[in-house]
Order: C-alpha cells, then structure tokens, then sequence
C-alpha cells in the first residue's frame, strides 16, 4: 500500500515538475507578474511533493548526494539573505524562485532516474522548445499571443518568442539548441529524427531574429555536443578536441580585443543576426552596467547587497549623472558572476560554484546528463556578459534541470539498451 501511495506521489511530482519546464520559458520567460509567481507555486509544490513521496516511501536514493548539499546550504543562505534584506518581499521572491528552481531540479534527480521517466522529462524540454520556436515564427507572420507584453520593434526588426525580451529568448535558445545536437547525436535516425532536425534548424533561424549578444553562443552550443559525443566514444580525442575549442575560443576573445579584430566582427555582424551592436559599443556598454555590480561588490563584499535587491540598492552607486551609466535604467547585473556576488556575497558565490562543481562526480551519460555538459561551459560564458542563470527564471530552470538534476541516473549506465530498458535504466542508444 505505501509503495502504491508513495510511486502515486512521484508521478504527480514529475507532472508538476514537467509543467513547471514548460511554464518557465513559455509564460514570458517567468521575469514578472504571475508569470513570476507561477513558476515560484509549480517548483515549491513540485519540492514539497518530492519530500511527501520520499516520507512515505521511507528511502531516497542519490547517486551524487554533494550537489544536493551544496544546493541546499546554498539555499539556506539565500533565505537568510532574503529575510534580512532591505526589501524583504522582493527578497522572499526571488528565494521562492531559487528554491522553485533548485526544488526542480532536485526532484528530477531524485525521481526521474528510470529510462520512462527521463524520457518523459526529455519529450516535455523537446516540446516545449518546440513550441517556443513556433511562437518566434507566429510572431513574425503578425500572430500574437493574448495577455503577452511585447517591446517595440516585434516583429519587424526583433522576434521575442514567448519571452518579454529578445535577448532573454536568445539565452533560453542555447538549451533548445544543445537539446537538439545531443539528440541527434545519440539516438539512431526514425521517425523523430526529422521534427528535432526542423527544431534545430528553427532554432538557429529564429536566435538570427534577436539581435542579441547570446547570439553566437546558441550557434555555439550546437556544436558542443560534439565535443561531449567524443569524450563519450573517444575520450582522448574528446581531450584534443577540447583543448582546440578552448584555444580558438580564447584566439576570437582575443582577437576581439584588438582594432583590427574588431573591424573584422562589425563587418560580418549582419550575417550573424547582430544589427544593433558594434563590437566597441557593446564592450563600452557592458563596462558603464558592470560598474554597477563591482560597487556593490566592494561595499557588501561577504554578505552581498541581498537576494532580489538588485533594482533597488544599483540606484546607490550611479556615478557622474552626465554619463551614460548615471542615466539608464539596469535592470540586472548582465553578468551570472556580478548577479550573485553583488546580491549573495562570496559566501552565496562560493556556494553556488561548489554546487557547479559538484556535479560533475558520477556525472551519467544519459542525454539529460549529456546536455547539461554542453550547456553548463555555454552559459559559464555568457555569464560573463549576461544572467541567463540567475535573473531569468524561464531560463533558469531548464538550464539546472539538465546541469544538475540530471547529471546523474539512480540505477546507473549501461550500452546495452534492451538491458537498460528491462532494467528502467537510461541509456543513450533508443528515444
């Protein structure tokens, strides 16, 4: 009777927790209003009904229980921070997003490890991306979805997808893309190989439409499952390939740095979807917003500003009103690093970097596991100029799910798929 009840509970957490992938991307990106507070109900109900299965099962089973501890010292603290934060309620929201997001990916970690129910996790990320994509497409034919706020210029000039801003779309784009590579990667050619081939295509042809700074990085994470394929099969290769990737990355970050580099990139921007920026004016913007999150960071170097504090404590560090900086309107730190060191310390930074870290022990091969990897060096980028993992939620509880909830699978890897289907194993070789 208790195993009934208790098996009961986890299907229904893994149906709140599927709801709550999909609200987060789809309800405007989850950055305001109900949208926000959606997200915040579906991951606190999907962590409390975890902890109800657990109770009544009476075991939990975690192949990697250090990430999971990090995240919930993590946790711990950004309620604390919260509850003595300037802005209490604004820090209580945010936490509840922390928790929603953290809660998810825990439950997934906890109670998706057999090969259904991964898959279900899987299909649920490949769908709802999919619909992203075609909402990005409706929009540019002059359908609009009812009760959506949308920025001037959509669709002529820019497409948002189900997001508020283009930007925020183009940085939940680089999990859809990553999903899709993996994907076809692994699993051999059927009948859903031509839907995930028009979603990986629709995916880069929509991020062209954003005119945002993520841009290149959804290109690039198309291509970084390869690497994660090669590590997979060949490991020593996967080392080489590697280690070329990061050496042409750090050469273009370089190049980048230098007028002739620079020259280079603003003529060929326009065949990248990149319209608005120039390369000089993008780095010269980044350097006024970013003067923002340093300050703060000095100020409250070990405690931070406080979760969720950001739009009103930046307010106290504006420099020269005559300049850009000391006259715009920043809503966030546009850096991952600057976000939750500014607001959480280097306390909340630390543990934040620990529970990264973390993941990687044990880590699986199932796809799940397998675009988290691609992911994670992606938005490890980005962060460096933008927050798609720590003020977007849409964003967010995707990219944890698959960075740390499914790093690893309860019963564990095996080639053979009709041993690791009998077994309720996840394996990368059959959707």
């Amino acid at each position: 009777m208790r195993a009934s009840v208790a098996t009961g509970l986890e299907r229904l957490a893994l149906l709140v927790a599927c709801l709550a992938l999909a609200w987060g991307p789809l309800a405007q990106g989850s950055t305001f209003g109900v949208w926000f507070s959606g997200l915040i109900i579906l991951g606190s109900v999907t962590l409390a009904l975890t902890f109800l299965a657990t109770g009544v099962r009476g075991r939990l089973t975690l192949p990697n229980p250090w990430w999971p501890l990090f995240a919930a010292l993590f946790l711990a603290w950004v309620w604390y921070s919260a509850l003595t934060a300037p802005d209490v309620l604004a820090g209580e929201r945010w936490a509840g997003i922390w928790t929603a997001v953290l809660g998810v990916a825990f439950s997934l970690a906890a109670l998706a490890g057999t090969y259904r129910r991964q898959q279900v996790v899987l299909s649920t990320l490949l769908v709802t991306g999919g619909a992203a994509v075609t909402l990005a497409l409706l929009q540019q034919r002059g359908i609009f979805v009812p009760g959506f706020t949308y920025l001037d210029g959509v669709p002529e000039q820019i497409l948002t997808g189900p997001y508020f801003h283009p930007s925020h779309f183009s940085g939940y784009l680089i999990t859809v893309a990553a999903l899709t590579s993996t994907v076809l990667l692994n699993i051999r050619p059927g009948w859903h190989t031509l839907p995930i081939l028009a979603l990986a295509a629709g995916t880069q042809y929509v991020n062209l439409f954003t005119d945002g700074s993520s841009i290149p990085a959804v290109m690039m994470a198309a291509g970084v499952p390869v690497i994660v394929w090669t590590w997979k099969h060949r490991p020593w290769a996967g080392i080489t390939l590697s280690a070329g990737a990061l050496a042409a990355a750090a050469w273009i970050v370089l190049a980048l740095t230098t007028p002739a580099g620079q020259a280079l990139f603003n003529s060929l921007k326009g065949q990248f979807g990149i319209e608005s920026q120039s390369i000089e004016g993008f780095i010269r913007v980044r350097q006024e917003i970013h003067w923002f999150g340093v300050s703060m960071w000095e100020t409250h170097q070990y405690r931070g500003s406080g979760v969720g504090q950001w739009g009103t404590e930046y307010q106290k560090y504006r420099p020269d009103p005559n300049t850009n900086a000391g006259s715009i309107y920043v809503n966030y730190a546009h850096s991952d690093y600057l976000q939750v060191a500014a607001e959480l310390g280097l306390l909340g930074a630390a543990l934040m970097s620990v529970t990264l870290l973390s993941v990687m022990y044990r880590r699986g091969l199932g796809l799940l596991a397998m675009t988290g990897s691609a992911i994670l060096p992606v938005y490890l980028f980005t962060g460096l100029y933008e927050s798609h993992l720590s003020a977007i939620p849409g964003t967010m509880v995707g990219a944890y799910v698959l960075v740390l909830g499914a790093s690893t699978t309860i019963i564990g890897y095996q080639s053979s798929a009709t041993t690791a289907k009998a077994e309720g194993q996840v394996t990368t070789s059959g959707f």
